[in-house]
């Protein structure tokens, strides 16, 4: 019965988390104003979730000391820019913008499905503890992913990427919860020495997206202004 009710529970989250996201692909007044303030919200989520969510997580478990958790989370924050300077490398400058904008979307990807299977793991491992932490697990995970996603869908629709396929690579990534979750109920607690480390590398993969969204920002709005001194003269 429990079994069922864990599949039940990481479906309907898996799918709750998107909310969010599917509001932002609508044509809705609410819609258009979320894109317009994507940027600062996807940035001001990311950090939020690394700083208050991740890193709290990873250093509660108490099995990784403070320098540890903080050099793991530099090395995720230095892949991620490794990572863009190698595929920024090898294509030509007039690329470079729309490249690096897929690059990130691509980015983001990726580590937000390796985070949807570290909450995957948190989701089984407290189901297999009991039933009511389970719920309350599985309740917290919509509430910390609905915001999540919104940021993550954000920075997708301004890669230029196409909403359906934008729907089918986030809904695929949001799915990869079910089957970590019945891992981790089978498995329990063997996987709970993994986890603190893989959430400080994540808090620092998010810590880089949350960076380049912030770079960005301050780009365009120089460019902006440029643009307006140019059109006063």
């Amino acid at each position: 019965m429990e079994l069922l009710i864990l599949f039940l529970a990481s479906v309907l989250t898996a799918l709750l988390s998107l909310v969010g996201g599917f509001l932002l692909l609508g044509q809705s007044k609410l819609a258009s104003f979320l894109n317009k303030i994507g940027k600062p919200f996807a940035a001001a989520v990311l950090v939020y979730c690394a700083c208050f969510d991740l890193l709290p997580e990873s250093l509660e478990s108490g099995s990784l000391p403070l320098w540890a958790v903080f050099l793991l989370v530099l090395a995720g924050f230095a892949l991620c820019c490794l990572v863009q300077l190698f595929v920024g490398h090898f294509h030509r400058h007039g690329e470079a913008k729309e490249l690096h904008s897929k690059t990130e979307a691509y980015s983001m990807l990726v580590i937000d499905s390796l985070h949807t299977v570290v909450d995957g793991v948190v989701l089984g491992v407290t189901f297999a503890a009991s039933l009511g932490t389970g719920l309350l697990a599985a309740a917290s995970t919509v509430a910390h992913e609905i915001p999540q996603e919104i940021g993550d869908f954000g920075i997708m629709l301004r890669s230029h990427i196409l909403k359906r396929k934008i729907i089918k690579l986030q809904v695929a990534s949001a799915l990869l919860l079910v089957p970590s979750a019945l891992l981790a109920f089978f498995v329990g607690g063997a996987l709970l020495p993994a986890l603190p480390p893989l959430l400080a590398l994540i808090a620092g993969f998010f810590l880089y997206i949350a960076f380049e969204e912030i770079s960005a920002m301050i780009k365009e709005s120089k460019e902006d202004s440029k643009e307006t001194h140019h059109a006063h003269h």
